[in-house]
């Protein structure tokens, strides 16, 4: 559901008949203050029930002591699971705090490949420190031809060691996933994800490799208006990031929120406990996540598909 039908919605459940019918000379409730609510709404929704969920990936360097959590992440369990690549074979990693990194890495440096990764906080900024320091490196390639900001196969002058498939990429600022690929080139790109934006690139610009992968719960991305009632059509078109059978609740929650203040008679037609509707939410984010694990029968993939690999391989020559 974008911002518009949002809108639509809370301005229907909150107007009188001369609102809705289009007889009121002033909107009973401007637009500012119901996308206001709207986005402080949004972030409890997200911190209560960790139901917005991404994915950050980036190119780690050798001898990186420290990386920039994502800026969204939550201050608390953000994170759910992460991974790094060396040369096409993934090593999962374990978050552990400070009481158990320590006691284990008491001697720097201390190199290999990362498995520990330590969240902690500076501030309003939170950060990640990985351990044992990272003595790999991502890998690298340039572009051969240029690409347009829609071109979906991003030709390169090698893609050895790269993981074969489902893999990320990072172009200048623009991050991109990859489907598969093969010696030269990268198919099936879904360009600018990760929040960021899909621009065209020139002939040698470097191409990296987005080495760690980390899956984590996250803020909504805010919703901006500068004006009263004025709502620029970018913003109106945007999606917003909550299912719709949850955010049908949040917009009743938002109706009754903003009626309390000005009509508590008409407000309890609306009325919601927000933090018991979203502990609800929570409780239905988290059965969710336990039936896509616990409602399939487990077992080890076939060991070689059609074309002699075998499933889960990650080849560096392929």
């Amino acid at each position: 559901m974008n911002v518009r039908e949002t809108l639509r919605r809370i301005n229907f459940k909150i107007g009188t008949l001369d609102d809705i019918s289009g007889r009121a000379i002033n909107p009973i409730i401007p637009n500012r203050n119901i996308i206001d609510e709207l986005n402080m709404q949004m972030v409890n929704y997200a911190n209560i029930t960790k139901g917005i969920q991404d994915i950050y990936s980036f190119p780690l360097e050798t001898n990186t002591p420290f990386i920039e959590a994502p800026v969204l992440s939550l201050k608390g369990s953000s994170y759910f699971y992460a991974y790094i690549v060396s040369r096409g074979t993934i090593f999962p990693m374990d978050f552990r705090a400070q009481r158990d990194v320590f006691p284990v890495f008491n001697t720097s440096p201390i190199q290999g490949i990362s498995n520990w990764m330590m969240p902690w906080e500076a501030g309003k900024k939170s950060y990640l420190t990985l351990f044992p320091m990272n003595s790999i490196t991502r890998q690298s390639s340039v572009l051969t031809n240029p690409i347009a900001k829609d071109d979906t196969t991003i030709p390169v002058a090698a893609s050895s060691g790269f993981i074969s498939t489902n893999g990320r990429l990072t172009i200048g600022s623009e991050k991109i996933l990859y489907s598969y690929k093969d010696s030269t080139n990268f198919y099936g790109c879904v360009r600018g994800v990760e929040m960021t934006t899909a621009v065209k690139h020139d002939t040698n610009s470097d191409v990296l490799e987005n080495n760690v992968m980390l899956f984590y719960a996250r803020l909504p991305i805010k919703i901006e208006v500068f004006d009263d009632n004025i709502i620029e059509k970018a913003t109106l078109d945007h999606e917003i990031e909550i299912v719709e059978e949850h955010l049908n609740g949040i917009i009743d929650a938002i109706a009754y929120s903003l009626l309390i203040k000005i009509d508590p008679e008409r407000a309890k037609v609306y009325k919601v406990d927000a933090d018991a509707l979203y502990s609800q939410y929570k409780l239905d984010v988290k059965k969710g996540s336990a039936a896509n694990k616990n409602g399939t029968n487990f077992r080890m993939p076939y060991p070689i598909n059609e074309g002699g690999i075998p499933y889960g391989a990650n080849f560096v020559g392929y």
